[in-house]
């Protein structure tokens, strides 16, 4: 293991070459905008950008993609905690109070404790990488064929059964991603299928316009259909040093939600929205006085938004070393892999072991350098949530649809875009999760292509002979009833409590 310190070095040293580093400044001020502004995201962003990292080397395309996503959770909090409204899903438990806060005169008092927890959350997480990899190493040696497939079902089952409240609404979404991505040529024979004999189905179905649509668009036309201002009152000046020393005070909190979010960011299908109710619901458990939470403790601040940092190096490990991804935006990194000429998995932590730890480092290092500009500029960074949004959404629709004609220069990008943009507006409000298909897309030319190989090389007699499969099928197992049995016991309880509520009616 003594070239993870030299690679560790090298990653970090690649990052401040000039023209990496200039891309990763790039990103970052997209990504801090794409945060700002509500209904945006990290996962349309990637989208929005992923034409423009294609054609350059790994060493520029990443920290370019990774240092607009990772600083997305930095300024989300600003229109979260200034109008109650998170600028992504993952500020959602930010709101909390954060909102209170700013209503009582503290805003910059929370924004300033949300940037430092998010620094310290993704340091916390760049920790944890480093020393779990000499673990993880040794046991991805011991993966071939049966294991990656065997992955890919837990990935695409865990991303259907944790996404959203319905069990099956989430594995349907997985299983519709999953007939996507058999458009195209076939993996084991060559041959084109569910093409319609359109030359542009032939090669599969484009991700970009996908995703865009999928997921951009529904968030631009609701915030076209509000036709007002994004924000209606001004934000409270002072306490921005005393939302730092609240983030210093609070460091073992942080710890051991920073510690929940890289978990969170290694289990594929989590993600920032589960690391960030897991770390403020600790951070309400743990606390010795929780009748503030809720009305405006520096600590539900605190708590989620460390959370949310840090399951994005989290995410990183699983994405390389397995090639499964830990989220939605991985699921888009996962391509972006295959774009540059790369091949997760064992590869990635022997041969490009500096790549995987420069894209460690730019998760940091974005954190950092978004927070001191977001600390600087705070009070300009404001004014675009006051842009009204009749002016806003046109101008971001129309750099979505030049987005997706990057993709291959086809028309049938637009076609795709639109209808996939139907769809995204459809599931976001009939509340059908969506990065499920998203993640089925990605996982399942790889689940086929391994499965082909597995079968052909090992027969059937893998299934029962290779331990770390039979561990994969009870996880897999794990997978669908654990939620199952929680759905029972909450309708049970539902039940119950509803069954004393007509008794005591009745008395």
């Amino acid at each position: 293991m003594e070239d993870i310190p030299i690679a560790v070095l090298d990653g970090l040293l690649l990052m401040f070459t000039v023209k990496t580093f200039l891309f990763m400044m790039i990103g970052i001020v997209a990504g801090m905008f794409f945060g700002l502004v509500p209904g945006l995201s990290g996962l349309s962003g990637l989208g929005l950008l992923l034409p423009f990292a294609i054609g350059q080397p790994p060493e520029v395309a990443f920290p370019f993609l990774l240092g607009m996503f990772a600083t997305t959770t930095q300024t989300d909090t600003i229109p979260a905690v200034l109008i109650g409204v998170p600028g992504t899903a993952a500020a959602q438990a930010t709101v909390l109070d954060g909102y209170p806060m700013a209503k009582k005169g503290e805003a910059e008092r929370a924004l300033s404790a949300s940037y430092l927890a998010s620094i310290l959350g993704s340091i916390v997480a760049a920790i944890i990488f480093i020393a779990f990899l000499p673990v993880l190493r040794p046991l991805i040696d011991e993966f071939a064929g049966p294991e990656f497939f065997m992955m890919a079902m837990l990935g695409l089952i865990m991303a259907g059964s944790l996404a959203g409240t319905s069990l099956l609404r989430g594995l349907t979404m997985a299983g519709f991603g999953l007939i996507i991505s058999m458009v195209g040529f076939a993996p084991n024979t060559g041959f084109a299928r569910f093409d319609f004999d359109w030359t542009y189905l032939i090669d599969g179905i484009p991700l970009v316009p996908v995703v865009l649509g999928m997921f951009a668009v529904p968030e631009v036309i609701d915030l076209l259909v509000s036709r007002s201002t994004i924000a209606s009152q001004q934000s409270s000046s002072g306490g921005r040093m005393k939302g730092v020393a609240d983030a210093f005070q609070n460091w073992w909190l942080i710890v051991k939600c920073g510690t929940i979010g890289t978990v969170c960011g290694m289990i594929p299908g989590l993600g920032g929205l589960v690391a960030e109710w897991l770390g403020y619901g600790h951070a309400v458990q743990s606390a010795k006085d929780s009748s503030q939470f809720g009305k405006g403790d520096v600590r539900g601040v605190i708590a989620p938004e460390a959370a949310t940092a840090a399951q994005k190096p989290g995410g990183i490990l699983p994405t390389v070393a397995f090639g499964i991804p830990g989220n939605g935006p991985m699921a888009i990194m996962l391509g972006v892999f295959l774009i540059v000429g790369l091949r997760p998995g064992p590869e990635m932590l022997r041969e490009n072991l500096n790549i995987t730890f420069l894209m460690v480092w730019v998760t940091v290092a974005a954190n950092i350098i978004a927070a001191i500009l977001a600390f600087g500029l705070q009070r300009w960074l404001v004014k675009i949530c006051y842009i009204r949004a009749t002016i806003l959404a046109p101008i971001v629709l129309g750099f979505m649809i030049v987005g997706a004609t990057l993709a291959t220069r086809d028309f049938g990008d637009v076609l795709l875009f639109g209808i996939f943009g139907f769809l995204g507006y459809i599931f976001k409000h009939a509340d059908w999760p969506r990065v499920p298909i998203l993640i089925g897309m990605v996982l399942g030319n790889l689940a086929e292509t391994y499965l082909f190989i597995t079968v052909e090389r090992y027969g059937i007699e893998w299934l029962w002979q290779r331990p770390i499969v039979l561990i994969i099928v009870i996880m897999i197992v794990l997978s669908f009833v654990v939620p199952a049995y929680r759905l029972y016991r909450r309708k049970q309880g539902e039940k119950i409590l509803s069954g004393h509520t007509v008794k005591d009616d009745m008395e």
